[in-house]
This record gives C-alpha cells, sequence and structure tokens, in this order.
C-alpha cells in the first residue's frame, strides 16, 4: 500500500538536509540573457556553490567572453517531477534531481500523467574553469554541479587560506552587487543618452522650420512693404485723379453756364430777328 507524502513535506525534509538558507530568501530576479544553450544531462542537475550551499537547480545556459575568458550565464531554479495517479493522487517522482521512494513504490502504468514543475529563481554568472566537475556532470557521472565560484579549492599560491573564505565570499558578493549598480547606471546613461540624441533631433528639426518660417517670414514681410507702397501710390493717383475730377466738374458747370447764356442770346436774336421781320412787312 503506497503512502502519499506531500510535496510540502518533501521540500521541508530536503531544507533539513542541504545547506539552503540563503536559496530561500527573497531577492529581485535580474533579466537574464537569451539561452542559447541546454544540455539534457544539465537539466534540473543541483547547482551547490562551494561556501553558499546549493543555490538551485540547473534551467539553462548562456556562455559569453568576458576579459578573454568564457563565463557561464546560468539561470536556475527548481524543478519537480509529479505523477498523478488515477485517483488524483499527485507524488514527487523526481525532486532535487534525484528519484524519491515512490519511484520504485509506483508502476509506470499506474500514473495517468506526469506534471514538471519549473520555478525560476535567480541567475548567477562565473568562470567556465570555476564548474570544477563540468565534464563528468555533462556526461551524466555526477548528480550534482559544483562551483568554487569564490576559487576557494583552487591551490597553489592563489588558494584562499580558510580563516578568509568567509571574508572573500562577502567582498565577491559587494563585487557583484557594484557591478549590477554599475550595469544599470550604464544602462541609465545608454538610456539617457538615447533620449538626448531624440532630443537633438528634435531640436535640429525644429531649427529647420524655424529657418523656414524665418524666411517665409522675410518674404511675407517684402510682399507687405511692396503692398503697402503700392497702395500709397494708388492713394496719391487717386488724390490726383480726385482733383482732376473736381477741376472737370467746375469746368463743365462754368461750360454749362456758358451754354446757358448762349441759348439765351441765341433766344434773344430769335426775338430780334422775329421783330425786324415783323417790321419790314409793315
Amino acid at each position: 500500500m503506497s503512502i502519499y507524502i506531500s510535496p510540502d513535506e518533501i521540500v521541508a525534509e530536503i531544507r533539513r538536509i542541504y545547506p539552503t538558507d540563503k536559496v530561500t530568501k527573497t531577492v529581485p530576479r535580474p533579466e537574464p540573457p537569451r539561452i542559447t544553450f541546454a544540455n539534457e544531462y544539465l537539466y534540473a542537475v543541483p547547482i551547490y556553490i562551494y561556501g553558499e550551499g546549493v543555490r538551485g537547480q540547473y534551467l539553462r545556459h548562456a556562455v559569453f567572453e568576458r576579459d578573454g575568458k568564457r563565463y557561464w550565464g546560468i539561470e536556475y531554479g527548481w524543478v519537480t517531477l509529479y505523477g498523478e495517479t488515477s485517483d488524483k493522487h499527485i507524488v514527487p517522482l523526481v525532486v532535487m534531481g534525484l528519484p524519491t521512494r515512490f519511484v520504485f513504490s509506483y508502476r509506470p502504468n499506474e500514473f495517468v500523467r506526469f506534471i514538471i514543475d519549473e520555478v525560476p529563481v535567480d541567475y548567477l554568472e562565473c568562470r567556465e574553469d570555476q564548474i570544477i566537475n563540468l565534464e563528468r556532470v555533462m556526461s551524466g557521472r555526477d548528480p550534482i554541479m559544483i562551483i568554487d565560484k569564490y576559487d576557494i579549492l583552487r591551490s597553489g599560491a592563489g588558494a584562499v587560506p580558510p580563516d578568509l573564505i568567509d571574508r572573500v565570499m562577502e567582498y565577491h558578493a559587494i563585487i557583484e552587487q557594484l557591478q549590477r549598480a554599475l550595469a544599470q547606471y550604464e544602462k541609465s546613461i545608454n538610456d539617457y543618452r538615447t533620449t538626448i540624441r531624440v532630443l537633438e533631433a528634435r531640436i535640429a528639426k525644429y531649427q529647420e522650420l524655424l529657418r523656414f518660417y524665418e524666411e517665409r517670414i522675410v518674404k511675407l514681410s517684402t510682399e507687405v512693404t511692396s503692398i503697402q507702397a503700392e497702395l500709397i501710390r494708388l492713394k496719391d493717383e487717386m488724390a490726383v485723379r480726385s482733383t482732376e475730377v473736381t477741376a472737370a466738374e467746375e469746368a463743365m458747370k462754368k461750360l454749362m453756364d456758358v451754354v446757358d447764356r448762349l441759348r439765351d442770346l441765341v433766344s434773344e436774336l430769335a426775338e430780334l430777328r422775329t421783330v425786324a421781320k415783323e417790321g419790314e412787312r409793315k
């Protein structure tokens, strides 16, 4: 008869066995780079950083160059494989990359489906040579990835004395924090530079429009001045024409007076002629 154990009980047991205090704290998750490579043997392998403990399980990674050295950017989290039985019981089958006892308690045909629960947690960077057992874990011979991120296990003149391990880890944490802050500042600076370039392009466009409108204003001002001069000329000409019209009206009035006087004289002459003809007849 199988006994159902909840996933919370499994996680509690894992936390009791593994020193994962630092993993359980809430940390802001940075945006990881686009992943370019994943190995079937690496997926869900626990990542153990010497001096810190288990950080999580491998999800995917990208490889890049920095200062002439190969670096791995690893996205990690928690991966659990569950199996759902016909009676709707969900049991954990693989936790932290290792099979649970339920794998041996159930037959495969007793499960109606399998569920992979992948929870991304964070992202870390390390040199490729700091992954101590890289070849073995990539070939499936080691069930856990061991990373000597602080070069504590390195032998020779560069080895870290045991009494300075905690201090070295603290300094590395500070350096990482400063590097992230520097990257954020660089991003902000690049954003500001982009904004400045956009504003400079807008200013150049506005200056071009300003020059265009200044030229238009000068041209329109010239046209207005020309129109004003033409209006003044027409006004003067109208004044002259008005004077001429007034003089013509006065001359016409005088001429009409003369015509009226001539008409009167003609009438008088006609009367005198009539009188003279009547005298001759007598």
